[in-house]
């Protein structure tokens, strides 16, 4: 009773030590100069590099533990990654005890408060929650793409529907262009067509292209990074007397390259998915609704760099710094849905369109094991994890409508504000691999695979990322053209704006015709 009211004791104190950080995390106790490094108020260490260097630091009791239970002095005479893992983690400890005036750190790698917290990041694997980012975006492409195409077809004037918004091919001065009838020409150039008449067939096929670049800058808790995207989407959609039904398949592929800082050296990310969705629309007078919902998968490759000098020469065994690369891959799949409702104003040549939407996406991500290109031991496995999304977004679009003699030209503008409800930060749990050896070892307090409970693991570490933006903007400029051989060929510019940390440019084109 009494050692259990010891433990009890330890973990409460750990816990209060803890308290001086917004997002520590709860964990068996753990002891020794880099925890209480990290933890110290003069450290400088962020969240991350406090998470990361208590796991660290028990990774290292953990590893010399075990070395003397089955009988050698010290965890450096562990075999393979074990004893790899146990030489870097010592290095670092043996830093921060340097750091705290023990003279007789003869492992120490040399560096300062700052150079040991850097370190302690470039071995912290932060670098996956970009894959969140990325993710998210590729969920958004199709989005995106299809409704550019359902934007298209309403405010565009290319949905040859009765009831619908049907472009004419009629000269600008026609005295007639402003009623009803005129608004139901036949886009094969023919007169007024009569009431649920549709020129050509119903059945209609379109394509559409997006690339999206931009980038994220660093913050204390996640890299900073560039990215590109391309998206394509394949769709056929069947025009109704009030409306148009529809599905795609589309292909994603979305990469980011990390920026080289103190704390990050290189690596990369990416990111490819496959979908399919169902979409549909309705018109009534001046109103409209629409939705969209797609399933897809996605495969993601990661590689990162952990690298770090040493200033100590005469190590022994020998620290001379690392420069490694530590890749891995994973499986997700996700769920999207959307819908959006409307109101057309028409106003001489121009449509003024308030528009109410709401957006949930919810994606999950597969735990993963990454690979130590040297054979070494500091790569990590991730626990699995969620991404949800639910946005309320409200929108204003203006677009012109302008009589040529090849068909109708369609400018468009449009202004959103996006209102994100899920803004809980991305949270991944990690931990490093040789844990799960030596679980499957026997050593009882060790997780084994799949196990991330932080309150029964040697290494877990918390990963949390920056705090979600609640409000942000978006800009888009559009140009829509309808020839009178029922094609119509589109292109879309969006700005994301007021994100924190984030920025986003996204061009997309597209073409439809009818059967």
């Amino acid at each position: 009773m009494k050692k259990i009211g010891a433990k009890l004791l330890l973990l409460l104190f750990v816990s209060f030590q803890f308290s001086g950080h917004a997002l520590a995390q709860t964990r068996p106790p753990v002891s020794g100069p880099l925890y209480d490094f990290v933890t110290g108020p003069d450290s400088g260490s962020s969240d991350l590099q406090m998470n990361a260097g208590i796991a660290i630091q028990a990774a290292c009791s953990g590893l010399n533990g075990y070395a003397q239970s089955i009988g050698l002095q010290n965890g450096f005479l562990l075999p393979g990654a074990q004893g790899d893992l146990f030489a870097r983690c010592n290095e670092m400890v043996q830093t921060a005890a340097e750091l705290q005036g023990n003279s007789s750190t003869t492992r120490s790698l040399g560096l300062d408060e700052a150079g040991l917290n850097s370190v302690m990041q470039q071995v912290a694997g932060e670098e996956q929650l970009s894959q969140s980012t990325l993710s998210t975006r590729v969920t958004n492409g199709q989005f995106s793409n299809i409704a550019g195409r359902l934007n298209a077809v309403r405010l565009g004037g290319a949905s040859a529907a009765s009831g619908g918004r049907v472009a004419a091919t009629g000269t600008y001065d026609d005295p007639d262009r402003r009623s009803p009838a005129y608004q139901q020409v036949s886009l094969s150039g023919g007169g007024a067509a009569g009431d649920g008449d549709i020129a050509g067939s119903r059945l209609g096929w379109f394509i559409e292209g997006s690339y999206n670049t931009g980038d994220r800058d660093e913050t204390a808790s996640e890299d900073g990074f560039d990215f590109d995207a391309t998206s394509f989407t394949l769709g056929l959609d069947y025009l109704l007397n009030s409306g148009v039904i529809g599905f795609s398949i589309g292909v994603d592929d979305y990469s980011a390259d990390f920026q080289t800082s103190a704390n990050v050296t290189g690596g990369d990310v990416e990111v490819e998915g496959t979908s399919g969705s169902l979409f549909g629309a309705w018109y009534k007078n001046a109103w409209y609704f629409d939705g969209i919902v797609s399933f897809g998968n996605l495969d993601s490759d990661a590689s990162r760099v952990a690298f770090y000098v040493s200033n100590n020469p005469a190590c022994v065994p020998a620290c001379p710094g690392e420069n490694r690369t530590l890749t891995g891959e994973t499986k997700g799949d996700y769920v999207s849905a959307g819908a959006t409702v409307g109101y057309d104003l028409t106003r001489g040549n121009w449509d003024v369109s308030p528009t109410l939407s709401i957006a949930y996406r919810d994606i999950n991500m597969d735990g993963y094991t990454e690979v130590d290109t040297t054979g070494g031991g500091l790569n990590l496995s991730y626990d699995k994890q969620e991404i949800k999304s639910l946005k309320t977004i409200l929108g204003v679009s203006f677009v012109g409508n302008y009589s040529r003699s090849f068909g109708i030209l369609s400018p468009q503008v449009r202004f959103e504000w996006h209102h994100e409800t899920e803004d809980d930060p991305s949270r991944l749990t990690a931990k490093y691999a040789v844990e799960e050896q030596l679980a499957a070892l026997g050593v009882t307090e060790a997780a084994g695979a799949g196990d991330f409970t932080l309150s029964s693991c040697i290494s877990c570490f918390v990963i949390n990322g920056d705090l979600v933006d609640n409000d942000f903007g978006l800009v888009g400029l559009g140009l829509s053209a309808v020839f009178s051989q029922r094609i119509q060929i589109y292109g879309i510019y969006d700005a994301l704006i007021g994100m924190d940390h984030l920025t986003s440019n996204a061009f997309s084109v597209g073409i439809r015709g009818q059967f």
